[in-house]
């Protein structure tokens, strides 16, 4: 008997040993980085970059200048083994079409689901740095691209800017974005509109907010039970804010603000946030997210989690330090989590990475994926049947503007080669 006691204690504490090392934050951090910069013929520089991923597939939209001169291009390419390789560009727009607008936060986004694929962007308008979206559709995988309708019928103005696209398992795109058609000039709208047959057209708009900041960028987001998500921030106070649409016969829901901060602010802060969501062995849904602050005595990042719809939060988590900032966050299930973001330097800004391997509950130290001398912004975290994947886009000590690709362990796989 004392014998079986005793090999229960050294099992206990060979247990909590093992969960001590899989949680310990420094683990991950100590670990390296697989970080590629790949070359797109034809593109000398990139200006900005949208991701998604359907199965193996990683697809790619980019923003960037032609090597023969000329004007800003939309390209797509895509890869098959992870990010390690990428098909030949693809260039979407023609060099007849007005150009495109791309700006921090206001890129040209795209969406994926088997052989059908969305793009979208906005075009240069009658007035400077204004003007309507433009939207391509794909059926066929990427090879060839049709021009699709533009919902926004009821914008006058003909101005659409920071939009977000999502694709959900039954083939359906998703499409948010902003316009002023009330004319307010210091805040705008926030509509909704979906296509059942690759953008080519869509659903009569719907206006979820009348009144949101200018220049924020939404995102939009299928849940793991199918359900909607639309992460925005408000007007006032300046906090984010979500809304969800569980079933399209009820319609949207406003599930309040993610992080009640208060912020009082007249200006827009150009920073959005980033939303996903687990599900737990019960069947219910977990939804986590990273917003951004500008508060007095607490501005940050932070990290926040759900598990009653948005209903309630956890307090809030911060994520870095007060220089932390552009947060994206995807799950792996099975509770691996991942926040990428950019923390800025004396020299520029950096792009970092934390992970938890239970749900949210701890996480590891911020690990750096980019050059503390890298002027990075607005990475984007996948997760993908390879492991996490973090994209962004920077401008390097040369001059050079271009796009990176890092490839982190996971903490299973830190374990595993541990």
């Amino acid at each position: 008997m004392r014998t079986s006691s005793l090999n229960a204690r050294l099992l206990t504490a060979l247990v909590a040993a093992w969960a001590g090392f899989l949680f310990e934050p420094a683990s991950l951090a100590q670990q390296p980085y697989a970080v590629t910069y790949p070359d797109i013929a034809g593109l000398t520089e990139i200006q900005g970059l949208d991701v998604a991923v359907d199965g193996r597939s990683i697809h790619a939209l980019l923003v960037g200048k032609p090597a023969d001169g000329g004007r800003s291009r939309v390209v797509h390419v895509h890869s098959e083994d992870g990010g390690r390789t990428w098909t030949p560009p693809n260039f979407l727009d023609h060099p007849d079409d007005p150009p495109v607008i791309a700006r921090p936060g206001n890129d040209a986004r795209i969406a994926v689901k088997g052989k059908d694929l969305v793009a979208a962007w906005q075009i240069q308008g009658e007035l400077p740095g204004t003007g309507p979206m433009h939207i391509v559709g794909s059926r066929d995988g990427g090879k060839t691209w049709t021009p699709g309708g533009n919902p926004a019928t009821g914008d006058a103005l003909k101005n659409q800017a920071y939009l977000s696209l999502a694709a959900d398992p039954q083939g359906a795109f998703h499409l948010a974005w902003l316009d002023d058609r009330e004319e307010t000039g210091d805040t705008q709208g926030l509509r909704y509109a979906s296509s059942k047959d690759g953008g080519l057209h869509w659903s009569p708009e719907t206006t979820l907010d009348p009144a949101v900041c200018t220049c924020c960028w939404n995102r939009l987001a299928v849940l793991p039970d199918g359900a909607l998500s639309v992460l925005y921030r408000d007007a006032e106070p300046r906090d984010m804010k979500l809304f969800l649409r569980r079933d399209p016969a009820q319609g949207w829901l406003s599930a309040g603000p993610v992080g009640a901060f208060g912020w009082h602010f007249p200006g827009c802060p150009h920073c959005g946030g980033g939303l996903t969501g687990s599900r737990a062995g019960n069947g219910r849904v977990t939804l986590h997210s990273v917003v951004w602050t500008g508060k007095e005595d607490s501005a940050g990042l932070f990290y926040l989690k759900s598990a009653d719809a948005g209903r309630s939060w956890s307090p809030p988590r911060k994520v870095g330090d007060s220089q932390s900032r552009d947060g994206d966050i995807a799950t792996l299930g099975q509770g691996m989590l991942a926040i990428a973001f950019t923390r800025n330097t004396a020299a520029g800004a950096a792009v970092q990475l934390i992970q938890s391997g239970d749900d949210g509950a701890r996480w590891t130290e911020p690990a750096a994926l980019s050059a503390e001398t890298a002027k990075a912004r607005h990475p984007r975290v996948l997760a993908t049947p390879f492991g996490f994947r973090v994209f962004w886009t920077e401008t390097r000590a040369d001059g050079q503007k271009t796009w990176a690709i890092a490839a982190p362990k996971t903490e299973t796989q830190a374990r595993r080669d541990s």
